[in-house]
């Protein structure tokens, strides 16, 4: 199965939901802790997903996360824990209905971005595949 070949429901909200869920369920079956230079991605999207948290605070998050980047010099770097970890933070934090059509690059990102980290993708591949519905 790859990415390109996931059924992504119709609804935007029910999309955006299903993508960040999967991200919460990977990042928290690989153990992946965020330094505390930002608020804290997983609860501010488990927030965000419930509507307990509106979208513009739920975008400020991000901002938060790319300021760190941009503070740090990190912007380019593809290679520390800490800027992997910030931008897999920033995947957490910057999907919204604006991003619906492009849900399949975020979660290539995503993946990227695990690499990166020296995760075993087969793993984060195996949930993918019984996560998602897949086109037959």
């Amino acid at each position: 199965m790859n990415i390109g070949s996931i059924v992504w429901p119709s609804d935007g909200r029910v999309a955006i939901k299903l993508y960040l869920g999967f991200l919460i369920k990977v990042i928290e079956a690989l153990g992946i802790k965020f330094s505390s230079a930002g608020p804290d991605p997983l609860a501010t999207t488990k927030s965000y997903i419930a509507g307990s948290l509106p979208e513009d605070e739920y975008r400020s998050s991000a901002n938060v996360w790319w300021g760190y980047l941009d503070g740090t010099g990190a912007t380019r770097d593809l290679e520390s824990k800490d800027a992997l970890n910030a931008r897999i933070a920033i995947c957490l934090l910057s999907v919204t209905l604006d991003d619906v059509e492009d849900l399949g690059e975020h979660l290539s990102w995503f993946f990227e971005v695990l690499g990166q980290l020296g995760v075993d993708l087969d793993m984060p591949i195996d949930m993918m595949t019984e996560y998602f519905k897949f086109e037959d």
